[in-house]
């Protein structure tokens, strides 16, 4: 342990400021071990140090010029690689379509024509809604990362732009795509009610204190035998026939009309 405090005590004393003499630098024996302080105390020793390592400052010059000559000519095959690319198109999402996305991430594929060239660092990037994804693709199919939306997904059923480009190894623009507007849905899946059996009719029923009327059993017939006849009708329902008219014979004088009756 008191080695452990000696030591301590020596790395603060070489790390203190240059300035400091080394003759007042003072030891003094405790308890718990050595105490250095810069003040003489009762019973104290003077502690010589060495000289402070001191190293001279390395000076910083200008970086390197990369092989191939000044900036201008940097630029010159930036635009040389921009023109080496005839085509960049996003296939997926479409353009008007739509994507089914629950925790908005979806996937995204371009068409590049030449390959793209990664010898030279060359690589892809996207944005949504103008805002970048702060991330490098060299594949022509990947994933939108899920630390872009971070802890608030996008609302569903809303339309979104998507922008890609082909950027350099010092992340100059190469190439653009026509950007595409496509809408994020959300699925979900409904879920069914178990099918019943729907319950059997019940007849209605009389008002309480009524009994329903019995039902009047249906004639039985026998084969082989007549129907039976329809009942009459009761009196009073139809009008009398009319009394036959008498019957007349040729050559016999007409019969005398009865009393009460009128003559025409």
């Amino acid at each position: 342990m008191k080695a452990r405090l000696l030591i301590a005590g020596c790395c603060l004393l070489l790390a203190a400021p240059a300035a400091l003499p080394a003759d007042e630098v003072f030891v003094t024996r405790g308890a718990g071990g050595p105490v250095f302080s810069d003040k003489p105390q009762p019973g104290s020793k003077p502690v010589q140090l060495p000289p402070p390592n001191v190293m001279d400052p390395v000076p910083v010059g200008r970086p390197p010029t990369p092989a191939g000559g000044t900036p201008g000519d940097a630029a010159g095959r930036g635009e040389a690689a921009a023109a080496s690319y005839r085509r960049l198109a996003i296939l997926f999402p479409e353009d008007g379509g739509a994507v089914v996305a629950n925790t908005a991430l979806f996937e995204v594929r371009l068409a590049v024509d030449p390959p793209l060239r990664l010898g030279e660092g060359h690589a892809f990037v996207v944005a949504i809604n103008g805002r970048p994804v702060e991330q490098r693709f060299t594949a022509s199919e990947f994933m939108i990362p899920p630390e872009f939306w971070g802890d608030t997904l996008p609302p569903p059923n809303q339309f979104h732009q998507l922008d890609a480009a082909i950027v350099d190894g010092a992340d100059r623009v190469l190439l653009r795509a026509r950007p595409v507007t496509f809408q994020m849905r959300h699925a979900f899946i409904e879920r069914r009610r178990p099918w019943h059996r729907p319950p059997a009719a019940v007849p209605p029923r009389p008002p309480a204190g009524l009994q329903p009327s019995p039902a009047v059993p249906s004639p039985v017939l026998h084969p082989g035998l007549p129907q039976p006849m329809p009942s009459a009708p009761p009196l009073g329902a139809t009008p009398a026939p009319p009394p036959p008219a008498p019957l007349l014979h040729p050559g016999l004088p007409l019969p005398l009309p009865q009393a009460g009756s009128q003559s025409r």
